[in-house]
């Protein structure tokens, strides 16, 4: 599971499900938070796959690279660097992972669009003041007069 969140919005823009963790994986869920936060497109990449197992792959860096994306890693033994991401994580397999047995792959990736969905949507957040991610965005943009 290859999931991109904005950290200030608590807010999940991209998750992409694969039985392997290569740079093309990556790829595919970062395409999936910029295609939507930016419909008018995307830079062309015309790097070729690897088998780059993490996002600090040099595949996977150079892509963000090109589309001027700055990667912000945890440092190595710092337990709290990616602590909103891993408490995603462990909340989605809480659950959607380890309540069931999926029949099918797609069964669990209809599942997992559908949890999501409802994560952004309708799960309230104490760090924001207990409103939900798209809430928070909304007021976030009135409030700064952003887009």
């Amino acid at each position: 599971m290859h999931v991109v969140i904005d950290w200030g919005l608590k807010k999940i823009i991209g998750c992409n499900l694969n039985n392997t963790s290569k740079k093309s994986d990556w790829i595919t869920a970062l395409n999936e938070v910029i295609n939507q936060q930016f419909p008018e497109g995307i830079l062309e990449s015309n790097s070729k796959p690897d088998h780059g197992s993490q996002p600090t792959s040099n595949g996977f860096m150079k892509y963000c690279d090109e589309l001027k994306i700055q990667q912000l890693v945890a440092s190595y033994g710092n337990p709290k660097g990616n602590a909103d991401t891993e408490r995603v994580i462990r909340t989605i397999k809480e659950d959607l992972i380890w309540p069931r047995e999926y029949d099918s792959f797609k069964e669990l990736e209809d599942a997992l669009a559908k949890w999501v969905k409802n994560y952004n949507e309708d799960d309230p957040h104490s760090s924001l003041g207990y409103m939900t991610p798209y809430e928070y965005e909304r007021w976030y943009f009135a409030a700064t007069g952003t887009a």
